[in-house]
């Protein structure tokens, strides 16, 4: 793709086959390790998959990731991510320390980055030297507390032919859990403790 960048706002919901996940799960599927209770071969599929929000069956849960915030700082529950919070300058905050709207582009481009992996290792396409920018743009509608956030994708496959890298990106967009959360809406539960 040289320095062609390919940027995508919205693709078709018809994904790819696959699997539903494509994490840290990622390497064990392309060298056949797999997770207990998952198969090491997905039989073939001869029909188009049903679009992610019609599909028969319920979804098993791999990983559940648990984050806490509080006076100012956001960490895990195994305290591998523990960072201070503060609003940035562009929105009137002091700044100095990251934000929700940085954390949640640096796990979309990972995530987005691991679905690629993903797509291409099943094609035997090279992608060692991709990288996926994300930005995260907080946007408000008048003056009410009508806030909503978009998202841009940048994706760099440098020596992919650029209908195979276009191929590839769909792919991994159509597969992304995260692009899926944004284009199909994210299953949210709310609870008071």
């Amino acid at each position: 793709m040289s320095e062609e960048i390919r940027r995508f706002t919205h693709l078709p919901s018809d994904r790819a086959p696959g699997p539903d996940y494509s994490g840290p799960g990622v390497e064990a599927e392309l060298t056949g390790r797999m997770p207990e209770g998952r198969p090491a071969e997905r039989p073939e599929r001869s029909e188009r998959p049903k679009p992610p929000g019609r599909r028969g069956g319920s979804y098993d849960a791999l990983y559940t990731a648990r984050a806490s915030s509080a006076l100012g700082k956001v960490a895990s529950d195994d305290g591998m991510l523990d960072v201070r919070i503060k609003a940035p300058a562009e929105l009137g905050g002091p700044g100095g320390a990251t934000n929700p709207e940085q954390l949640l582009a640096a796990a979309y481009a990972s995530c987005f980055h691991n679905s690629l992996t993903l797509v291409a290792g099943r094609q035997g396409v090279r992608t060692s030297d991709a990288t996926v920018d994300t930005a995260v743009t907080l946007r408000k509608r008048g003056s009410a507390d009508d806030y909503t956030i978009t998202t841009d994708l940048t994706v760099r496959l440098p020596g992919v032919e650029p209908e195979a890298a276009r191929r590839l990106v769909e792919q991994a967009h159509g597969e992304c859990p995260y692009s899926r959360a944004f284009m199909q809406g994210a299953e949210v539960h709310v609870h008071l403790a």
